[in-house]
C-alpha cells in the first residue's frame, strides 16, 4: 500500500525590507581610506575635505573627528614639516652634556664669529674650555662673558664644571661681583 505523503502548502514568508542604503558618508570614508591607503594623498584630501564638511551637515561628529585625522595625515605627506634648525645655543649645550668639549669649542667658535656680542655664547665656551681642563682660556672666556653680561659671574659660582679649576688665579677677577 502506498501512501500518500501529505504536503503542507508552503508559508509564505514575510516580505523582505528593503536593504537600507548605507549611509553614504561611510561609502565615501571607504573609498577616501583607499586612497589614503594607496598613496594618493592629493585626491584624498579632496574627498576627506569633502567629508568633513558633509559630516558638518549631517551633524555626524564621530565621522568628521574620522575623517579629520585621515586629513591631516594625507595633508602632512603632501606637505612635510620642515626641519625647524637648532639654535647654536642649544648645540652647544647638547655637546657639554655628553662632555664633547671639543665639539663644543668648534660650534662656539663659529657662533661667535657670527655674534661676538652674545654673552652666553662666551659662558658655553668657557665651560667647554673647563671641561677639557683649559684653565686660561676659560679665564678669558668667561672674562669675556662677564663684561657682555655680569650675571655669569652666578652661574660661574653654581656650574661643577669649573670645580676642578676653579681656584686658579686666573679667575681672581671673579672676586668682589
Amino acid at each position: 500500500m502506498a501512501t500518500k505523503a501529505k504536503t503542507e502548502p508552503a508559508l509564505k514568508s514575510a516580505p523582505v525590507p528593503p536593504q537600507a542604503a548605507p549611509f553614504p558618508l561611510a561609502a565615501a570614508f571607504a573609498k577616501a581610506i583607499k586612497l589614503v591607503d594607496s598613496g594618493k594623498h592629493a585626491e584624498a584630501v579632496k574627498a576627506l575635505e569633502t567629508i568633513v564638511h558633509d559630516a558638518l551637515a549631517a551633524d555626524d561628529w564621530a565621522m568628521k573627528r574620522r575623517a579629520q585625522i585621515y586629513l591631516s595625515l594625507s595633508e602632512a605627506k603632501i606637505h612635510p614639516a620642515k626641519a625647524a634648525a637648532t639654535d647654536p645655543v642649544s648645540e652647544i649645550q647638547a655637546c657639554l652634556n655628553r662632555r664633547d668639549a671639543g665639539e663644543a669649542i668648534k660650534l662656539a667658535d663659529k657662533a661667535i664669529k657670527s655674534h661676538p656680542a652674545v654673552g652666553s655664547l662666551h659662558y658655553l665656551r668657557a665651560v667647554a674650555f673647563a671641561q677639557s681642563e683649559n684653565t686660561e682660556a676659560a679665564a678669558e672666556s668667561l672674562k669675556k662673558a662677564m663684561d657682555l653680561d655680569t650675571d655669569f659671574v652666578f652661574q660661574w659660582h653654581m656650574e661643577p664644571d669649573f670645580n676642578p679649576i676653579r681656584k686658579s688665579p686666573l679667575f681672581a677677577f671673579t672676586e668682589g661681583r
